[in-house]
């Protein structure tokens, strides 16, 4: 989408907070006015395509490579979770591809990336690095990350 592009509010969906439970958040989406395109806007707590949020997801890589404590999940959520480093495991040579000298060896372990990726701080300031200065994501090649194509 054309940054100078207006877009207004258009309209929101509800999503669940967590794998189990009830609970639900409201997730704005916005028209772009020019284009016709929607934006959804997740939360900073919210990972795409995942019912769990980035503080387990972070718990969860934390524990794999950095030798920290597990934390407490839910059969549900350690299927989401499970999924979701497998995910990552799988995007290891295109996060090593993009990231370029941020990463110095050419072929990271897993352990190597996400320590290397931990030095910039929480997974939401990671997600947000990958996603503003990077054009990419931990876990996949999302189309909101791609360049739209102008109609017409």
């Amino acid at each position: 989408m054309d940054p100078s592009h207006r877009v207004h509010v258009h309209a929101s969906y509800k999503r669940y907070k967590k794998a189990d439970g009830p609970e639900k958040e409201t997730v704005p989406r916005w028209l772009c006015v020019v284009c016709g395109g929607t934006i959804s806007v997740l939360p900073d707590k919210l990972l795409p395509y995942r019912p769990v949020g980035t503080d387990l997801l972070e718990r969860w890589l934390d524990t794999e490579f950095m030798g920290r404590g597990p934390p407490v999940v839910t059969e549900s959520e350690r299927g989401c979770l499970k999924r979701a480093l497998t995910r990552f495991l799988q995007r290891i040579p295109s996060l090593t591809e993009v990231l370029g000298q941020m990463i110095n060896d050419l072929s990271p372990t897993a352990t190597q990336l996400w320590v290397r990726l931990r030095k910039l701080g929480k997974l939401t300031v990671i997600l947000r690095f990958l996603a503003e200065d990077i054009k990419a994501s931990l876990l996949g090649d999302y189309r909101c990350l791609q360049p739209w194509a102008v109609p017409g």
